[in-house]
């Protein structure tokens, strides 16, 4: 039983790291927004895809899909950074959610128009096995979790250290005041956007050789898990995301072990509805914005 309950820590704490990576940038593009990017999950999508296509088309291993895969979808976040969401500053909170919607639904079937709408075999990553004891995982997991914290610790790094990380923490605070003080708003929606696009795509990178199947609509799931920790963790705060990703994925996994497999999914779900009648703050102060 305790190996048990270790393995499905373990593959818990491995889930929440795909959700707190997801929802890093999700929260920070909230934090210069104040707007819900519903659209999200497809930028994990994206990246899956761009890395299977550099690796099945360009015939490259899976580090160089892995950088091509992030250029890729980065290319396609200065696009709809430029075109999209700097017109969402200021505008009201329908706006956006209407807009993220739509720009859902098109990167969607853009990628069904283009692969098709079966499901995909994403071959590659670094399968070998690491013995822990009993219990033993793919060094895919293992990257996964250390490439999370070393986001984590860098999006700390940046946004307390830097010119840039400044000015995010500004436009969170008052979008009003950075422009009457000359902050380029509009270029530090572009740039926090492309960071949280980029590390959306990194994480679906990732976890292709853990999921092996990938398909046009896998974006959707991931999206809702990924609002569900922004709230838990407290809208805009990106710290409290790490924690809350991770006892999301916990709970999940200790649902699916205990309980049954079809009621995992479920979880993020009633986490959300419990979070918003009793704490819609979510379990960390938003005033501990980044």
């Amino acid at each position: 039983m305790s190996s048990f309950l270790f393995e499905q820590i373990v593959n818990g704490i491995i889930t929440g790291s795909v959700y707190a990576l997801v929802a890093a940038g999700m929260t920070m593009i909230f934090g210069v927004l104040r707007a819900i990017n519903f659209a999200h999950g497809e930028y994990y999508m994206l990246g899956t895809f761009a890395a299977w296509w550099v690796m099945s088309k360009l015939m490259a291993d899976y580090s160089l899909a892995i950088v091509g895969g992030v250029a890729i979808v980065s290319v396609i976040a200065v696009l709809i950074g430029r075109s999209v969401m700097q017109r969402l500053i200021g505008q009201p909170f329908q706006a956006g959610v209407l807009a993220t919607l739509g720009l859902s639904l098109i990167l969607q079937n853009v990628v069904i128009l283009a692969f098709g709408g079966g499901y995909k075999v994403f071959s590659g990553g670094w399968l070998e096995p690491i013995e822990m004891g009993d219990f033993g995982m793919s060094q895919q997991r293992v990257i996964l979790v250390v490439v999370t914290l070393a986001v984590f610790a860098g999006l700390e790094w940046m946004v307390r250290s830097t010119r840039l990380g400044r000015s995010i923490r500004a436009v969170s605070q008052n979008i009003e005041c950075c422009q009457v003080n000359g902050i380029d708003v509009e270029q530090v929606v572009r740039r926090t956007f492309l960071i949280g696009v980029a590390i959306a795509a990194l994480s679906g990178i990732l976890t292709g050789p853990i999921n092996v199947s990938i398909y046009g609509g896998m974006g959707e799931s991931i999206t809702l898990k990924t609002f569900a920790v922004i709230v838990m963790g407290g809208m805009g705060n990106v710290r409290g995301t790490l924690i809350a990703g991770c006892l999301l994925g916990v709970i999940e996994s200790l649902v699916a072990g205990f309980i049954g497999l079809q009621y995992r999914d479920s979880v993020g779900f009633i986490v959300l509805l419990l979070m918003l009648m009793f704490r819609p703050h979510g379990l960390f102060s938003s005033k501990a914005r980044f």
